[in-house]
C-alpha cells in the first residue's frame, strides 16, 4: 500500500500539478488528466494530489477520485465536491467557508486546522474521519440515513472530542447524546439486551447527563409514587393523601424537618429506600446542572 501511494504521488510532476490546480480553478487544460472507472462511472483519477499555499474558491467538483491526496494551506471558499473519493485526504490549514461536500467518501480523512464557516456535509460517508482543530458545527453535516449505528458513534466521538476543544460545548452536549443513542442502537442490534436497557434507562432518566429536566421530571413522579405508597401502608396513620406526599417530598430530598415520623416496618424501609433513591438522583441533577453551568 505505501508503495503504490508513494507511486500515485510520484507521478505528480509540476506540470500534471499545475493542471491540476488549472481545473481546479476551472480554466482550461491542455494537459491530459488521468481517468478511471468505478461501478460503471468514469471518475477523473487525481489521488495523491498534493497542493498547497493556494485558492482555488468556488471550484466545482464532479466525479473525482481524490484519494491520499494532500492539501495544505488551500482555500476553497464556496467549493462544491459532488460524488467525490476523498478517502484518506488530508486537508491542514484550509479555508472551507461555504464549501460543500455532497455525496462524498470521506472515509478516513484528516480535517486539522480548518475553517467550515456556513460550509455543508451532505449524506457523505464520514466513518473514521478525524477532525482537529476544526471550526465545524454540527448543523453543517446531515448524516447519512444508512449509516450504521458503530460507524455514528465513531463520527461523533471525533465531533464531539474537537467541539470540546475548540470551547463549543453545546455542540458537544448535543454529540454526547447523539453518541450514546447511537450505542444503544448497536447494543440492541448485538443482541446486547442488558446493557441496551441500561442505556434505555440512562436516556429516559437525565438523557446521559444532557437533559437534567428529565431528572427533574423523575423526581416528582417518584415523590408522588412513594408518597401513594406510604398512604398505601398507613405511614402517617390518619393523615391525608397529601400529608403522604408531603413527607415524600421532603423524605426524597432528605430535608427531614421531622415534624412527620413513619409508622410500621414497612412504611420505615420504604422511607430509607425513598431517601437512598432521593441522594441518587438530587447527586446526578447537580452534576448535570454543574455540567451545563460549567460549559455555557
Amino acid at each position: 500500500m505505501e508503495d503504490r501511494v508513494a507511486d500515485l504521488r510520484a507521478r505528480w510532476t509540476p506540470e500534471a500539478t499545475a493542471a491540476a490546480v488549472a481545473l481546479l480553478e476551472s480554466r482550461p487544460v491542455a494537459f491530459d488528466l488521468p481517468t478511471m472507472e468505478h461501478d460503471g462511472v468514469t471518475y477523473l483519477d487525481l489521488r495523491g494530489l498534493r497542493i498547497e499555499e493556494t485558492q482555488v474558491d468556488k471550484a466545482y467538483l464532479k466525479n473525482v477520485n481524490l484519494r491520499w491526496a494532500l492539501f495544505r494551506d488551500v482555500g476553497f471558499k464556496n467549493a462544491r465536491f459532488v460524488n467525490c473519493n476523498l478517502s484518506q485526504a488530508a486537508f491542514k490549514d484550509c479555508y472551507l467557508r461555504r464549501a460543500q461536500f455532497e455525496k462524498c467518501d470521506l472515509v478516513n480523512s484528516h480535517f486539522e486546522s480548518c475553517d467550515f464557516s456556513q460550509a455543508a456535509i451532505v449524506e457523505s460517508r464520514i466513518d473514521f474521519a478525524s477532525f482537529k482543530n476544526c471550526e465545524v458545527r454540527l448543523e453543517a453535516i446531515r448524516f447519512r440515513k444508512d449509516a450504521s449505528a458503530q460507524a455514528m458513534v465513531r463520527v461523533c466521538r471525533s465531533l464531539k472530542l474537537n467541539a470540546m476543544s475548540m470551547g463549543n460545548f453545546a455542540d458537544a452536549g448535543h454529540l454526547t447524546y447523539l453518541e450514546k443513542t447511537q450505542e444503544r442502537r448497536a447494543l440492541r442490534a448485538r443482541g446486547d439486551m442488558a446493557r441496551w436497557l441500561g442505556s434505555l434507562a440512562q436516556s429516559w432518566f437525565w438523557g446521559y447527563g444532557e437533559k437534567p429536566w428529565r431528572l427533574v421530571l423523575f423526581m416528582g413522579v417518584n415523590i408522588v409514587i412513594f408518597g401513594t405508597l406510604l398512604y398505601w401502608a398507613q405511614a402517617l396513620p390518619e393523615k391525608a393523601w397529601w400529608e403522604h406526599i408531603y413527607f415524600s417530598g421532603i423524605t426524597y430530598l432528605t430535608i427531614g424537618y421531622g415534624d412527620l415520623a413513619p409508622h410500621g416496618m414497612l412504611a420505615r424501609f420504604l422511607a430509607v429506600l425513598e431517601g437512598a433513591v432521593g441522594i441518587g438522583t438530587f447527586g446526578m441533577l447537580i452534576a448535570s446542572v454543574t455540567k451545563k453551568v460549567m460549559y455555557r
